[in-house]
Formats: structure tokens, sequence, C-alpha cells
């Protein structure tokens, strides 16, 4: 018999544009932002609110070259059939999607 488990929706604080973290927060958002462009890695969603960037697969060879010396905080989260992978640098959490790979019998 299938189950349903319900989660509680997590709410992130808004933060005002008033407030002394913004500048700071968005400066290096922006700049890693154009840093990971230049660089030729295809981003696929800005979620500045979570502080994420979230980048295509196939770019993480290059984040690596470009970036492995930055790179902080490596771990990966598997939900059903996809693993969100996670590191972080300059303080920004920059992700991508992979799917779970089924091990050969």
């Amino acid at each position: 018999m299938a189950s349903l488990y319900l989660r509680g929706v997590q709410t992130v604080p808004c933060i005002s544009i008033f407030a002394e973290e913004f500048l700071p927060k968005i400066s290096s958002f922006n700049s890693l932002t154009r840093d990971l462009r230049k660089a030729g890695i295809e981003i696929k969603h800005l979620v500045f609110l979570d502080n994420k960037i979230f980048i295509e697969p196939s770019g993480v060879r290059q984040l690596h070259r470009e970036f492995g010396d930055e790179l902080r905080g490596i771990r990966c989260s598997t939900e059903g059939r996809v693993t969100r992978n996670t590191v972080t640098i300059r303080g920004v959490d920059v992700a991508w999607l992979t799917l779970v790979k089924e091990q050969d019998q």
C-alpha cells in the first residue's frame, strides 16, 4: 500500500533591501553569476532568496577547472530518482541535478 508523507512548507524569511547583509549578499551572488557565465558554465536557475545558483550538469567539469580551489561544503542529497549535488563557492551554493543510477544486477 502506498504511503503519503506530507511535509511542512519551508519559508525563507524575506531580506529587506535596507538590511546590512543585503548588499554584500547580492554583490557576491551577482559576482559569482558573472564569473560562472564568463567561464562558459550554463546557468539554469538563479534563486537569490535561497542563495543558490543551479547549473547544467554538463558544466560540472568546467566548474571544477575554473573554481576548484574555491569549492567548499561539497554535499549531495537524493530524493526519489534525482540527486541534488551542491558546492559552496564564495558563500553561494551552486547546485546541479543528476538522475540516480541503478546498479547493474
